[in-house]
């Protein structure tokens, strides 16, 4: 993180916090690689905050005692010499290596990132990320990171303003009269207190009800910065040095270590955090932070922290935060699968090695600033940091635009048609093709009903032959690769996944007698574009009853990032059962994603694979007792096919199709096994239509045709799901 080093903001050094430092960065190090049983390393984070709260109010108070004033602009400018030349690198060699490696896809949402990035807005970029739910479905973003940047920036750009503004209310209030130094500390003590309350206070509700953006809230983290700045105010660094400052620190720091190490090995996703959990490693930090202002000598813990490896690796601390997260990523988004674990010790050391290369190159000579200590710059000695900030935003937007440029430019070589049914004919030879023969001109003329068979099953044979053979992506895809995350279903007024949305809308022919009715989770909401072609040519009033999220299975699953239960899942259940009831659809329909990691019950979470499988299967079976007596007709559609990668970044980094090509995921088919084995148990129909993704061994493409299949790796694009009309109502017998 962002904080300036013990020796520089302090008389003397503060080896044990340098050494805090590394805990903290080796804790979140350690998460993202999914070390062992770090499941809270996530809280490094939380000591960084209070750490970079002490360390920065240290410096502004002790301006305070010496000059009786706060200098904003010496302040932003130490600032600016600090955060912004690593952070900037780290930014610019993020997106470079995305134009070059990751394709203009990819690129173009990284250079999106970095720009919030840069301007110290990450926090709301990716708190409003992470609040879509299809957003969510995409990679993580490598400059994710940013976020806890960005809430420091914030909380800076504020804290030293309310300490000038207490000054200069104490001023007015004795006459003018310079105020004495416990008055300050004292009134500075109230301010940030009654802040730091209101900030808890607002942590523990909002992360109760929208815990997503409780986490990346400047407003939910300010308390946690604010309990290490209260400790730099309260407690002074000149107090006696005896044998009860020594036992009270050797005691302070004891208990601090253990509740950090306790939130490392104890917290994991299903902590409500930050919220009050936080105060653990916060109070843990501060504890040990007031023992080494209470006593300058060595405890136990101090000892500890200052061996010589966590010094430097506290030293490397900021650039090493910086630089983990994207080399873990890219190399991710890259394989496009995840990172097995020598690649995982390889990208962390080559991590380190950046790191100690960013703080040697580049954080010391800036922090050092010999350009801007000389003497006869004057006044320019305090601008010229400051004027790293619109600096660092340019050079950021203008590598950027390039970078978006050079991916979008490089990423075709000339027109490439769309695959046809040639592709087989070519390969089977004219006794064996697949395309339907047309009548000659001498041939009696077709009845009117009849109709030419479907194409769609012989076009996707030849799309996976033409992957096999690794020719070239088509240029025209449909949907275009830039828009593809945004080719989703329309719901209108019935997106169920507001929780305040619980009304009918009907599609298709809406004056129809006949009925069809959709149930499930978003996995039954991508066949809308389908079932509305469906229902206007066969005369069914369609309705669509699906939430995202919400398995069709009468149990309750977990929020989205979240494993607190999805209670609207439980009121979206009841809505669902009501309106099937209450239409006693023809046709009723059923499509879900298989839940396979967590439900809730009376007592409790449950995460036992075979204790979810079982709880599952059998709310499976209630939901059929329930809607098969009242339909006439129940047809369950296989989940289809998912893949492991984000096809946006597989077909926008490369030029042939074979390396977008994959095999079901293991986990979505044993899912989906269960699903049918529901089905046929209570005597109901399926269709599957894996073949409209996959050949007879298994083998699937991402592009049929022209069409992409998938908008993320489990979610159809609208276009590949209304140019599936025809198969789904065939196979229905009802087109």
């Amino acid at each position: 993180m962002s904080s300036t080093t013990g020796s520089a903001t302090s008389s003397r050094q503060r080896l044990d916090i340098q050494g805090l430092r590394a805990i903290a960065v080796l804790a979140v190090v350690a998460l993202h690689v999914g070390f062992g049983s770090l499941t809270g390393g996530f809280v490094g984070v939380d000591v960084f905050f209070a750490i970079s709260g002490f360390l920065i109010t240290q410096q502004l108070m002790r301006q305070v005692r010496t000059e009786g004033r706060v200098s904003l602009l010496g302040f932003y400018a130490r600032r600016a010499r600090r955060i912004l030349p690593a952070a900037t690198l780290v930014l610019l060699a993020t997106v470079v290596y995305a134009s070059v490696f990751l394709g203009f896809v990819r690129t173009r949402v990284i250079a999106v990132d970095a720009l919030w990035s840069a301007a110290f807005a990450a926090n709301f970029r990716f708190s409003a990320l992470e609040t879509d739910y299809f957003s969510a479905a995409l990679p993580p973003s490598p400059l994710q990171h940013f976020w806890s940047l960005a809430v420091e920036e914030q909380f800076y750009l504020v804290w030293p303003l309310v300490i000038l503004g207490c000054l200069w209310a104490m001023r007015r209030r004795s006459q003018n009269a310079e105020p004495d130094q416990r008055g300050r500390r004292r009134v500075l003590v109230i301010a940030l207190g009654v802040g730091i309350v209101a900030s808890l206070l607002v942590s523990a509700v909002l992360t109760r009800t929208s815990p997503e953006a409780a986490y990346f809230s400047p407003f939910t983290r300010a308390w946690e910065l604010g309990l290490g700045a209260i400790a730099a105010i309260a407690f002074r660094d000149d107090g006696p040095q005896d044998a009860t400052a020594r036992w009270r620190a050797q005691v302070l720091s004891a208990f601090g270590m253990f509740f950090i190490v306790c939130a490392c090995l104890q917290f994991n996703d299903a902590t409500p955090f930050p919220g009050t959990p936080a105060l653990v490693p916060v109070l843990g930090s501060v504890f040990i932070i007031v023992a080494g202002t209470l006593w300058h000598g060595p405890t136990v813990v101090g000892r500890l922290l200052s061996v010589r490896p966590l010094q430097v690796i506290g030293n490397w601390s900021y650039s090493l935060y910086l630089w983990h997260f994207p080399v873990l990523v890219l190399a991710e988004l890259q394989l496009g699968r995840e990172l097995r674990w020598w690649e995982q010790v390889l990208l962390v050391a080559l991590a380190f090695g950046l790191a100690g290369l960013c703080y040697r190159y580049v954080e010391e000579p800036f922090r050092r600033g010999t350009l801007w200590h000389r003497p006869a710059f004057g006044r320019a000695a305090t601008l010229g940091p400051v004027a790293l900030y619109p600096l660092s935003l340019t050079l950021v937007a203008v590598t950027c635009f390039g970078a978006n440029a050079y991916a979008t430019g490089s990423a075709r070589d000339g027109y490439q048609p769309a695959i046809t049914l040639a592709e087989s004919d070519a390969s089977a030879g004219p006794e064996k093709s697949n395309q339907p023969e047309r009548p000659s001109s001498s041939a009696a003329p077709p009845a009117a009903e009849a109709q030419e068979p479907d194409p769609l099953p012989a076009l996707v044979k030849a799309s996976v032959l033409a992957a096999r053979k690794n020719q070239a992506i088509p240029t025209n895809l449909k949907p275009g690769l830039t828009n593809l995350s945004d080719d989703v279903e329309e719901v209108g007024e019935c997106n169920y996944y507001s929780t305040n949305v619980r009304k009918l809308c009907p599609r298709g022919d809406t004056d129809a007698e006949k009925t069809i009715v959709i149930i499930g989770d978003s996995h039954a909401r991508h066949w809308t574009p389908a079932l509305e072609e469906i229902a206007e040519r066969s005369g069914y009033r369609a309705y669509v009853l699906a939430m995202p999220q919400c398995t069709v299975s009468l149990v309750t699953p977990d929020k989205i990032d979240s494993t607190d239960p999805m209670t609207s899942c439980d009121d979206f259940h009841d809505f669902m059962l009501s309106s099937v009831k209450k239409l006693r659809p023809d046709l009723l329909l059923i499509s879900s994603r298989p839940i396979s990691a967590a439900y809730h019950d009376s007592s409790g979470r449950h995460t036992d694979r075979e204790v979810v499988r079982r709880a599952v299967y059998r709310g499976y079976e209630r939901l059929l007792a329930q809607v098969k007596p009242v339909a006439k007709r129940t047809v369950w559609l296989r989940d289809v096919p998912a893949l492991e990668f984000d096809p946006a970044t597989c077909l926008s980094s490369n030029k042939t199709l074979s390396p977008c090509t994959y095999k079901p995921l293991e986990s979505q088919q044993d899912g989906a096994d269960l699903q049918m084995q529901a089905a046929k148990a209570a005597r109901v129909e399926t269709v599957d239509l894996d073949d409209m993704f996959c050949d007879s061994v298994g083998i699937c493409t991402t592009v049929v045709g022209d069409k992409i299949t998938h908008r993320d790796s489990h979610h159809l694009t609208a276009t590949y799901s209304k140019e599936l009309a025809r198969t789904l109502g065939e196979r229905l017998k009802v087109w």
